[in-house]
């Protein structure tokens, strides 16, 4: 009896490392915003943390930083708990364009929801996300809403 207990510990450490293995955290460096067609360096406060969970559809990830995500959706929801606006899912990711550049980095541009969500508050806009990669690791993102490009969004990526 006492081996199956170790061996379900085991199994159980075990798939909690390879879960842990399937996602990647990616941490950004650098952030600009380009807003009037005029690109400028942007710092929030905190951290910009993008989560990229390589079990889930190609192309969604989530997002962390209330600054960023309150300026992204130019704070249009109304949520009665503001730190709905800490995190945010892109989810249900359509691919719409992918480019490789002559250095090798592949451009993939996503069509997708952008989701805040947490008790009863409940936020959704339509993003067009473009993650920049080479060699199966991310270096930068890019992000606008389908409703305005009014303002986009640009990030340099580093593994945390």
């Amino acid at each position: 009896m006492k081996k199956y207990y170790t061996l379900f510990i085991l199994l159980f450490l075990v798939s909690v490392n390879y879960a842990q293995l399937n996602s990647e955290t990616l941490i950004v460096d650098k952030a600009w915003v380009n807003d009037s067609e005029e690109w400028s360096d942007y710092s929030y406060s905190g951290k910009i943390v993008f989560s990229i969970n390589s079990q889930s559809e190609e192309g969604s990830f989530r997002v962390v930083n209330y600054d960023f995500l309150y300026d992204f959706c130019e704070g249009k929801a109304k949520f009665s708990n503001k730190t709905t606006y800490s995190t945010a899912e892109f989810s249900h990711p359509r691919k719409i364009a992918t480019q490789t550049d002559k250095q090798g980095i592949v451009n993939t541009t996503y069509e997708g929801t952008l989701i805040f969500q947490a008790d009863n508050d409940y936020y959704s806009v339509i993003a067009i996300v473009t993650l920049l990669e080479k060699g199966g690791n991310y270096l930068g993102a890019k992000m606008h809403l389908k409703e305005s490009s009014r303002k986009e969004y640009a990030f340099s990526l580093k593994s945390s």
